[in-house]
Parts: structure tokens; sequence; C-alpha cells
């Protein structure tokens, strides 16, 4: 799957300059901008991929074509990552993203803390 063959849509009328964004890329998924600062031009990104195109390339490619997209507007992209998802830690390292920060005991799940890695990219 190339990044060129990917078109990633938001909502008509919807712009980051709310501080979120969604962008859909249908059939396939969509990605989210979050915790938008315009001053120092970054932007949190999650993603999502319906379980059908998972393990194909979707992912990859839409992160690539968000950064096209992206790129005059935004310096950094950075994620929040459950440290035991490694699928997307993998995901975003083949993405050029690299390992920034780690937070300890972040997110709580069935009852436990877990740790969470933030990963970043300047494009």
């Amino acid at each position: 799957m190339g990044q060129d063959k990917l078109v990633l849509v938001a909502e008509e009328g919807a712009s980051l300059s709310s501080g979120n964004l969604r962008l859909y890329a249908l059939p396939y998924g969509c990605i989210d901008l979050y915790n938008y600062d315009p001053l120092n031009r970054r932007c949190a990104v999650g993603i999502m991929v319906a379980n059908e195109y998972r393990r194909q390339g979707y992912a990859l490619a839409m992160l690539l074509a968000l950064e096209t997209q992206q790129a005059a507007s935004l310096h950094t992209l950075y994620a929040d990552i459950a440290a035991s998802n490694t699928a997307s830690i993998n995901l975003f390292r083949k993405a050029g993203y690299e390992e920034c920060g780690r937070f300890k005991e972040w997110l709580l799940v069935n009852d436990k803390y877990i740790d969470t890695i933030r990963m970043q990219k300047m494009i």
C-alpha cells in the first residue's frame, strides 16, 4: 500500500485550528490530530485501522500521507503509546518516529497502571 494511493479527508468545515481534527481514509480507518499547539506547530496523533485492513500497510501509508498533507502547518508529530502495544510502537518506528520519553504508570487499564512511551517525529 503506497501513500500516493491514500487520501485523508476531514469532514466539511473541520480544521486543525479547533485543536482537534479527525482525518478519514475510508474504508481503512482514520487519524486523529489532537492537542494542537499552533505556537510551536506540534500536535499529537492517534491512528485507528479497521480490523480487516490491519497488517496490510494501511496504517503506515496513513501516517506518511498525514505528514505530506500537514508538513506546511506542523513541525512535530508525537504519539503516546502503551508500553505493551508493540505493534503500534513498531508502526511508529517504521514511520520514522523515535522514542523520546516514558510516562510511568500513566494509564489505568483493568485496574492496573501501565507505562506509556512517547514517540515523536519532526516533519
